[in-house]
């Protein structure tokens, strides 16, 4: 009995000897087939060179078509889940705003995912925002704002209840202890339109849709969350510059995998990302939708992933945010 019990504890352990053998000899092998990089937002727009570019890049460098999936819905959802579901073998990656790892998991009552099967592996760039309003409010500079702000009701918008301009107004307006009305819309370009038009005063939104208004002198461009003023529109000045040196409205623009995955596969495509974002092909997709080229190793992107997913909890918290 105690050989036989014995034999097959041997057997047991050559197998999973075998499984882990055959595991990394396949991460070594890695990549063999095309692999997948989801984007959970529709096609077009203004990170879609941005995209497009990374992912003819690693094409290049990996020898595998790397494919962009269109997975929109859900402000990210439904493309985070269809990340956390796939294995951890290297083939299926997401290319994304931090959103639905950050914001979405305290606002939404059903994700559709656990956000613990899903790792952070590379901040690649950093997403400000700018603060704008219609000349007829008469705000020039954040002062005036809140003064303004003071004296009669006004009106912001963003591009929905739990979007990044949503919450990082909501933010501002708790540090600067006043009240402007929200106006949720379903996407930015509505949200910027009637701010253009003057049926809204004011928007917080990502500076790719909105600095060409300001540019253009239709609308005012009150302060950007960049952490230096913007190369394409200098005159604007960055929050630090108006008195709010530690406010923190970036978002990350971030490659995300699913947990687990082996580190012959993270070092060959990690190896590969960080030369394909620093390409000029790449970094002129970048300046030309505003974002500032950052880029990390795993390690610092979980870990930045996490201290953002901190920050909006407790701005969700005081909202009372429930989005079904």
């Amino acid at each position: 009995m105690r050989t036989s019990l014995l034999a097959a504890g041997a057997r047991l352990a050559m197998a999973a000897l075998l499984a882990v053998t055959s595991l990394h000899a396949a991460a070594q092998e890695w990549p063999t087939k095309p692999i997948r990089m989801i984007a959970p937002q529709p096609p077009g727009g203004g990170p879609e060179r941005v995209i497009r570019g990374i992912a003819q890049g690693l094409s290049q460098r990996l020898g595998q078509p790397v494919v962009v999936d269109y997975k929109p819905g859900a402000a990210g959802n439904l493309g985070t889940a269809d990340l956390a579901r796939s294995p951890a073998d290297g083939y299926t990656w997401m290319l994304a705003a931090e959103n639905s790892l950050t914001i979405n998991p305290f606002v939404y009552k059903s994700l559709g995912f656990n956000r613990q099967d899903v790792a952070a592996f590379n901040l690649i760039a950093s997403l400000n925002q700018l603060l704008a309003c219609h000349p007829k409010v008469g705000a020039n500079s954040l002062q005036d704002l809140v003064r303004i702000a003071k004296s009669r009701p006004i009106t912001y918008s963003s591009a929905g209840a739990g979007s990044n301009g949503h919450m990082t107004m909501e933010m501002l307006l708790t540090e600067l202890g006043i009240q402007i009305t929200h106006i949720p819309y379903k996407g930015p370009a509505p949200a910027v339109q009637d701010v253009l038009s003057g049926q809204v005063d004011c928007t917080f939104i990502v500076t790719a849709a909105v600095v060409e208004h300001v540019k253009s002198k239709g609308l005012v461009g009150i302060a950007t969350t960049s952490l230096s003023r913007i190369p394409s529109a200098p005159d604007i000045p960055t929050m630090k510059e108006v008195g709010m040196p530690n406010f923190e409205g970036n978002f990350w623009l971030a490659m995300f995998a699913p947990r687990g995955l082996p580190k012959a596969i993270q070092d060959k495509f990690g190896k590969a990302l960080d030369e394909v974002i620093r390409t000029p092909e790449v970094r002129e997709a970048m300046a030309a939708n505003n974002t500032i080229l950052v880029g990390s190793n795993p390690e610092v992107a979980q870990a930045e992933i996490n201290k953002a997913a901190q920050r909006w909890e407790r701005v969700a918290k005081r909202l009372s945010l429930s989005i079904d």
